[in-house]
């Protein structure tokens, strides 16, 4: 008291000065216990998945005091009880707490959205999202890992616009990726880059569960840094990398599914099947078959065979995968073991897909170097469906899905009478139906293929800036990237003896064996220079690289094996044995420049000039450049934006030319072949008396060039409403010159091939994009994520050649101020009611009553090919997804839905099932053809032959069917566990179920209105495309 007295000079002589003296005694004491030091302790952990954040900043508000956490994530430090302290993380939101009597204060960061969505990877390097000036696609990689397939391909469906993505429900199976539009008439796959090393066109032999995130290159100032490579567009794959000073982290990820054809194609069963085959024995003037007879001993009423129940079954899917991730203060970590397995909807052999994936990535810093290495190893083994023709059947097999829909229903399944066990038909009491049993087939036949897959890939990257010692404010680094690929595929297909009736009999059992071998090596040198100066800011990267790849394959054959069968080719009598090999060499140079004033004006100039092996020493070398420029509108003072209105808003414009060398190998050299025969108009046949000599394989043309695509850009980005609205719209515009295309040259050249292959073409394609999305917070335990997505396609074929002459490819034609691929054959009239409509009508070969009239479009009087046109068109003209995403405390529920419109689906499944002719199996449909009795009707008369070509190309009811499809792709509802329940074993938790490919609301009578099919010219056919599958999967995701 004294002490204290003494030290504020006061002095105290009364009794009232006593009762002050307790006054301030009392003040005193309250500044004393505020002014008490505490030492506070605890962690700092990641919203987002639990985990530590090593190295984390902690500071004293209004003081240059603090202090970091450590390797586990945790900190102490020494405050006031009257501390506000500050903890934050780089890409994190930070927070801000009063320390009042707490000793312990564990914090859970957010991540920063805005700080997230800052960087994109693009070619050779990242730029901010802001700056962007050309048309980057980022996918929402959480929201698509939600979707179940062995290729992320697949999986981009519905999810970026002006991507579309069509695929078969086989297992395995590659998509059709088209990046806006048709722009060449061969392979129109996208480049795919994984990790800087670009992998060529198919990623099925990756793991989704890898990869970190996804950006699509979509127009020329985005892609033209790869050149030759870019033309159909770029998905650039990040995969997933370890932190720097975090401790190991183990991630599990697995899901089990069941796969259901959910889809029935209603075919007849039984008596209708019979009545309909007695309609068109008694239509054709003949007796009826006994075994459709009811007064008949070989009348069959006991079978009754649903193929398609027989045919599909339950299937299963299920993926596993093991993620180790840490670092510490130099290096950095991610290693992977991925397995996925998928068991097909049909029996037998095949469909089937299983991959077994192995990925370690690793990072190391030293001074001014960082290395960096990647290995993939990929083990992929797939049974496919053994519908082929095999050479084994006296005639064509259609696809099995169609198969299986023309089976009679009086044929077993299976029958122990028979020498194999498997049911067929009977020719005799039955007729010929071409019931092939097609299960029996896919039991029986074998069609594999194995392959080994190895991805190394090496990196040094040297700062330079520091050993030159630049200012804070610039940067140059030079990086060396060296890429090994190799593909080892084995292929195994087997052929045993079988009879089935005389249509369907092998009497020699076959063996074909082989392997491919593809290598592809990489170097690349790149140098890149930034710096700022004021406001201007500039970035400028040079680099050279070569590409080898290498292809060889090995072939056996063999046939004539005895049983028991030993499936090797030296067991075989009859051997035969083929090779063949070619390279490819591509190198390049590129150059990109980037500046950036005031944080207002954007602009980049790119330029690559490439060589390939591909083409003649006169055209090896093609340039390739790209300018682009961004306007930041709500940084302009004078236009006065509301900031709360518009966050953000960009106008951006680009221009340039890709190129496209996909034309296989010596494309410019022809050769002579010793042993073919002269091709004059003649037979090719030995047995028709021309002799064997040399002849020019093909004529070529030795001047064939680089198909070169130019592309206009116009796009506006605009982020609103304090950030809850994105909004992107874009203008394209794209026209594709040089194609390759296939100009007929006559006989009298001397070649064996009637076409030279040449850069005759020229394509167009225009469209709009448009996306949003819209971010909720209702409160703080309950928000929405809603966006949608559309893009439209315009496409026209400028030029075909200097003749023009059309293309024709599967009941479609390819000509000149049309779409490519427009379906194409006759106009239906209608259907004739007697031999008067038929005398008054054009010329008609074989036509009866109840044949179809088709329309005389050149009014010759003649019905034949000259009265085929356009009929419509197989390409859609606008495709649309839309996800909502709703997130109440611990719960997550999506749901997301694709489509498209605008098109018409030449079906092979609905008109194989609908022809007029012969005793396959119908679609119920048919039950309304023409007869005398029921003429009210657009289905024409059933008949043993089609005289009058009834089933020819048409726009006849039913035949082009409207291709609109909305799919309810997925539905998922998942929860997250609190840390209190899981902390003893898990740092994290999560549960969920998905359903995938629920339903299709559609008109098409198809299986699938998004089949697969990768012909340019006849985009609109499905040739009977595999079914997509219902799914239902449970999964869990669990961190250690």
């Amino acid at each position: 008291m004294i002490a204290i007295t003494s030290l504020l000079g006061i002095t105290f002589k009364s009794l009232q000065n006593k009762r002050l003296l307790g006054v301030i005694f009392a003040f005193v004491s309250v500044l004393a216990v505020q002014a008490q030091t505490i030492e506070v302790t605890g962690t700092i952990t990641s919203e987002e998945d639990g985990m530590p954040l090593p190295g984390a900043s902690i500071m004293i508000q209004g003081t240059s005091s603090g202090t970091s956490t450590d390797f586990d994530g945790n900190y102490t430090l020494s405050v006031e009880s009257g501390d506000v302290l500050e903890y934050s993380f780089v890409g994190f939101q930070t927070q801000e707490i009063t320390v009042e009597n707490q000793t312990t204060i564990n914090v859970v960061l957010k991540l920063d959205a805005t700080t997230l969505e800052d960087v994109v990877v693009v070619g050779y390097g990242t730029r901010k999202k802001s700056d962007l000036t050309g048309s980057v696609a980022v996918v929402d990689v959480d929201e698509m890992k939600k979707v179940s397939n062995s290729n992320v391909g697949s999986m981009l469906q519905g999810k970026v616009t002006g991507i579309n993505v069509t695929a078969d429900g086989q297992p395995g199976a590659d998509p059709t990726i088209r990046i806006r539009g048709v722009s060449t008439f061969g392979d129109a796959s996208p480049l795919y880059v994984i990790d800087g090393v670009p992998v060529g066109t198919s990623i099925r032999d990756f793991s989704p569960s890898d990869i970190e995130s996804i950006q699509v290159l979509k127009d020329a100032s985005a892609a033209a840094i790869y050149g030759s490579r870019a033309a159909n567009g770029v998905v650039i794959i990040t995969t997933k990398q370890g932190r720097k000073e975090m401790p190991l982290k183990i991630d599990y990820k697995g899901y089990y599914g069941v796969d259901d054809v959910y889809q029935r194609i209603p075919v007849l069963g039984r008596s209708q099947y019979q009545e309909m085959a007695n309609l068109v024995m008694t239509n054709s003037d003949s007796a009826i078959y006994p075994a459709n007879d009811p007064n008949s001993e070989y009348y069959i009423d006991d079978v009754d065979t649903d193929w398609q129940d027989a045919g599909y079954k339950m299937g299963i899917r299920q993926d596993h995968n093991l993620n180790f991730s840490g670092g510490g203060t130099n290096n950095t970590y991610n290693y992977s073991l991925d397995y996925f397995d998928r068991k097909g909807t049909l029996e037998g052999m095949g469909p089937d897909y299983t991959r077994y994936s192995v990925k370690a990535n690793n990072t190391f810093e030293k001074g001014i170097f960082k290395i960096g290495t990647s290995l993939t190893y990929t083990h992929t083994n797939q049974n496919s469906l053994n519908s082929t023709d095999n050479g084994s059947f006296a005639g064509g097999n259609p696809p099995m899905v169609v198969k299986l829909l023309q089976l009679i229903p009086t044929m077993k399944l299976r029958d122990n009478t028979t020498e194999n066990g498997w049911g067929t038909y009977d020719l005799d009491t039955q007729g010929q139906s071409y019931s092939l049993n097609i299960i029996a087939v896919n039991n029986m036949m074998e069609q594999n293929v194995e392959v080994n897959r190895i991805l190394a890939n090496g990196w040094t990257e040297v700062n330079l800036g520091d050993a030159l010692n630049l200012n804070d404010d610039s940067s140059l680094t030079y990086k060396l990237n060296l890429s090994y690929n190799k593909i080892h595929a084995h292929d195994f297909n087997w052929v045993p003896e079988f009879y089935f009736s005389n249509f369907y009999t092998n009497t020699v059992a076959k063996l074909n064996e082989g392997d491919r071998i593809y290598t592809d090596q990489l170097i690349e040198n790149t140098v890149n220079y930034k710096t700022e100066i004021g406001e201007h800011k500039f970035d400028v990267l040079g680099g050279y690289m070569f590409q080898r790849n290498d292809y060889y394959t090995t072939a056996a054959s063999a046939q004539g094996f005895s049983e028991p069968y030993i499936k090797e080719i030296s067991a075989g009598e009859e051997l035969s044995g083929s090779s063949y090999e070619s390279h490819h060499t591509l190198m390049s140079f590129l150059a990109r420049f980037n500046y950036d004033y005031s944080d207002r004006y954007s602009f980049t100039a790119t330029i690559r000039r490439d060589g390939s092996s591909r083409f003649g020493s006169d055209n090896r070398f093609g340039n390739f450049p790209s300018l682009a420029v961004a306007w930041k509108l709500h940084n302009e003072d004078f236009l006065n934006l509301n900031e709360d209105t518009f966050n953000q808003l960009k106008l951006r414009a680009s221009w340039g030319k890709l190129g496209n060398e996909n034309i296989g190998e010596y494309g410019y050299s022809s050769y002579i072949n010793r042993s073919t025969v002269y091709n004059f108009g003649g037979s090719s046949s030995s047995t028709a008396g021309v002799e064997y000599g040399a002849a020019q394989d093909d004529k070529v043309d030795e001047n064939i060039k680089w198909e070169t695509k130019r592309i206009v850009n116009i796009g506006l980005d605009a982020t609103m409403f304090n950030n809850t609205l994105d909004f992107s719209a874009e203008y394209y515009n794209s026209r594709s010159t040089d194609i390759l295309v296939g100009v007929t040259v006559p006989y009298t050249v001397g070649s064996v091939n009637t076409s030279i292959t040449t850069n005759a073409g020229t394509l167009e394609n225009s469209g709009f994009e448009l996306s949003s999305t819209y971010h909720a917070m209702v409160n703080d335990d309950l928000r929405f994520d809603i966006s949608a997505n559309i893009t439209t396609l315009k496409n026209k074929v400028i030029k075909l050649g200097e003749n023009g002459s059309p293309i024709y490819g599967t009941g479609s034609i390819t000509r000149e101020g049309q779409e490519v691929g427009m379906h194409y054959g006759y106009v239906y009239e209608g259907i004739f009611q007697n031999q008067g409509e038929i005398d008054a009508h054009a010329a008609q070969d074989g036509a009866v009553p109840g044949d179809i009239k088709f329309k005389d479009l050149n009014n010759d009087g003649t019905i034949d090919s000259n009265d085929r046109t356009e009929l419509g068109s197989g390409l859609a003209d606008f495709t649309y997804g839309f996800n909502i995403g709703a997130y109440y405390k611990n719960w997550d529920f999506t749901i997301f839905a694709t489509g498209a419109s605008g098109l018409l689906i030449n079906s092979n499944v609905y008109r194989s099932t609908m022809h007029t002719a012969g005793l396959a199996n119908w679609h119920e449909d048919i039950l309304n053809s023409w007869t005398p009795d029921n003429t009210n009707t657009n289905i024409p008369i059933v008949k043993w032959a089609d005289d009058n070509g009834n089933d020819r190309n048409s726009n006849r009811p039913g035949w082009l069917q409207n291709g609109n499809y909305l799919r309810l792709a997925t539905v998922s509802i998942g929860y997250n566990f609190e840390e209190e329940m899981i902390k003893k074993v898990f740092s994290s938790a999560r549960v969920y179920i998905t359903g995938q490919n629920l339903y299709t609301f559609t008109k098409y009578k198809g299986y699938n209105p998004a089949y697969s099919n990768g012909d340019a010219y006849s985009p609109g056919y499905d040739a009977g495309s595999y079914p997509v599958a219902r799914t239902f999967m449970l999964g869990v995701n669990l961190g250690f």
